[in-house]
């Protein structure tokens, strides 16, 4: 571990010794930042839109099981305690799985208004 982080700053320092006329050194930051970041930001933005509808999706899918589970419970009363075990668990992952995709909905609407001038 420490080799490793030894190597790191050397490789640091060596990056930041480099002048602009050698021919590692990268270029301007001003000319190509500005395109670059606004491509990356929407593609952020449509990969937490995708992980968001995941996420609901999941939600949804936890919540049909715990119904089936609940249906089953009340149907058989040999295994009513283990439906009911796994319909609570299923609830409790239906609410994990909304509750992250909704603080992604939010942070998409926050980002979403600041992109707009």
């Amino acid at each position: 571990m420490y080799t490793r982080q030894k190597n790191r700053r050397e490789r640091t320092r060596t990056m930041t010794q480099q002048g602009p006329d050698e021919p590692n050194a990268t270029p301007s930051t001003e000319a190509t930042s500005a395109p670059e970041s606004a491509q990356r930001l929407a593609a952020l933005m449509s990969d937490l839109t995708e992980l968001q509808a995941y996420l609901e999706e999941r939600g949804n899918h936890t919540y049909e099981l715990a119904q089936r589970f609940m249906v089953n419970a009340r149907r058989d009363a040999s295994s009513r305690a283990y439906d009911e075990r796994q319909a609570t668990m299923l609830e409790y992952q239906h609410y994990i799985w909304r509750e992250i995709a909704g603080r992604i909905g939010q942070l998409l609407a926050r980002y979403e208004d600041s992109e707009q001038p």
